[in-house]
């Protein structure tokens, strides 16, 4: 246990900290304060120190340095085991035993200018430092660095009658280090960026236990990017029923980046991270419809999210199936009244885009970071070459785009009238994917468009395709066998558009 009878507080962030400080002098515990915080103590009624009545020395350029001193560091770093608290009495330093400090907001400036002197004017210096200073020597000095933190200090030294446990004082050290490590990061990248290099570095708080992993042996925990604004999971706040699963946040994720591809009412319904069925319409309804009929079987249990308001009518097509989760911009009193009757069903509401610019996945001991798959196309080349493509067409066309590379490879999607009618994802092969997108959509396919992920690599696939009157395959090209495949397609009378961009998702 450590006692607490000095503290040093010096905040940028005056949230929580009157509350926080009373609770100190309640406790008899002498405060040191920096300028400001002595400024804010002083105006609420609450007794402290003036930092440089405490070293007897000036704060100096403009305030930043003031706390770089023996008398703070030597009170901070010595250890009573060690036999170091004679030592800095000789010298008239007293032992600190909390240090409170909260850094320069430099991300929240980072995210709002470029302007070089104005970042560095936010990179904290000493408070980095007393941070870290405390926090290594955690057994005897502990370490607060955010008014998150408050309120479980208090009751902690409330419960323990002016002491604070070693369990706590080791929790926030590894706290501080998550939070300098994650500060130094936001700086590091800030300036890579202004640079002109193409350099993140990215860091992860662990946000929340989840029951179990992908499978019920298996652990799991959901962590966020920093820096992160909020603690919500996906930037979604949940409304009602069971807590997320891993698998659920797996498949709210997939859903939610396609669901973004599109400013139309929109409706897709996702199933093991792929989608089964996409819409977009006039109205919300009519998107709902046309994306739960691309296939009713693999809609049970799935994932329904839609970028417009949940409103009654689609809230009593809902209620009659069964759905893990249901995610939307809003609900009406209505629909979300009728919903909450399906005791299990988890109701999400979207807050945020909570997605950062690089997507990451784990691989053995490392972990692959690369850029958002943000383009549709890079060129639009169309066999026979005298085809023309209307406007009609091409917004199909980017429909199908837009779904393709949201459905794992090797993926075959088939639209019409911009809803999916046929959806073959995950197989080894292109044809077998094509197969199972075409039987799904049966008579559907007649005059319809068949897109793909990847270039199509045998005549095989268009041979399947022409057996169920497709019109029109999208694909990106570049295949050796280009020629052999533009030659079937011109022998089935299918249109054949090259996109030159693929849209691999493994």
């Amino acid at each position: 246990m450590i006692k607490i009878e000095r503290a040093l507080v010096s905040v940028s962030s005056k949230e929580k900290l009157f509350e926080f400080c009373k609770v100190l002098r309640d406790f008899n515990v002498e405060i040191i304060a920096t300028s400001n915080t002595y400024s804010f103590l002083k105006e609420k009624g609450i007794e402290s120190i003036h930092i440089s009545k405490y070293t007897d020395y000036p704060e100096l350029i403009n305030g930043r340095v003031k706390t770089l001193h023996p008398k703070i560091f030597g009170g901070i770093l010595a250890r009573e085991e060690k036999g170091e608290i004679s030592e800095i009495n000789k010298y008239g330093i007293k032992k600190i035993d909390l240090v409170c400090v909260n850094l320069y907001p430099f991300i929240k400036v980072s995210e709002k200018t470029d302007n070089e002197e104005l970042l560095l004017d936010e990179i904290d210096i000493g408070g980095v430092a007393l941070l870290r200073a405390a926090a290594k020597n955690y057994k005897e000095t502990v370490s607060v660095p955010d008014p998150s933190f408050y309120d479980e200090v208090i009751s902690d030294l409330v419960d323990n009658n002016g002491f604070i446990s070693e369990s706590l004082s080791f929790k926030l050290l590894k706290e501080t280090f998550r939070l300098t490590s994650s500060y130094d990061a936001a700086i590091f990248s800030k300036f890579s960026f202004l640079s002109g290099e193409n350099v993140s570095l990215k860091c992860f708080k662990k946000v929340t236990d989840l029951r179990y992993g992908e499978n019920p042996h298996q652990n799991a925990s959901y962590w966020k990017v920093l820096p992160a604004k909020d603690s919500l999971i996906l930037g979604m706040e949940q409304l009602h029923g069971k807590e997320l699963s891993y698998n659920n946040i797996l498949d709210v994720s997939s859903g939610l980046q396609l669901i973004n591809e599109f400013s139309e009412s929109a409706c897709a319904i996702v199933k093991h991270t792929n989608p089964c069925g996409v819409a977009v319409a006039e109205n919300i309804e009519s998107a709902y419809l046309n994306a739960y009929e691309s296939d009713p079987v693999s809609a049970y249990g799935g994932i329904y999210l839609f970028n417009r308001e949940v409103n009654s009518k689609i809230a009593e097509y809902l209620s009659n199936l069964f759905i893990e989760v249901v995610c939307a911009p809003s609900y009406s009193e209505d629909a979300l009244n009728l919903l909450k009757k399906k005791k299990n069903l988890r109701i999400l509401k979207k807050v945020t885009n909570d997605f950062p610019e690089y997507e990451f996945r784990s691989v053995g001991n490392g972990i692959l970071m690369q850029s958002k798959d943000e383009q549709l196309y890079s060129e639009i080349k169309v066999y026979p070459t005298f085809e023309s493509i209307s406007e009609e067409i091409m917004k199909e066309i980017l429909f199908g785009l837009k779904v393709a590379k949201h459905v794992k490879s090797n993926a075959i999607v088939i639209t019409n009238d911009r809803k999916t009618i046929g959806i073959g994802c995950g197989q080894p092969n292109r044809v077998l994917s094509t197969k199972i997108a075409l039987s799904q959509a049966g008579d559907k396919a007649k005059g319809a468009i068949l897109t793909s992920d990847g270039f199509i690599p045998f005549k095989d696939t268009i041979e399947e395709a022409a057996k169920y009157g497709i019109k029109y395959v999208v694909e990106p090209g570049g295949s050796i066998r280009d020629t052999e495949v533009i030659d079937e397609a011109k022998k089935n009378n299918i249109i054949l558009i090259f996109t030159g961009m693929r849209h691999f998702l493994h």
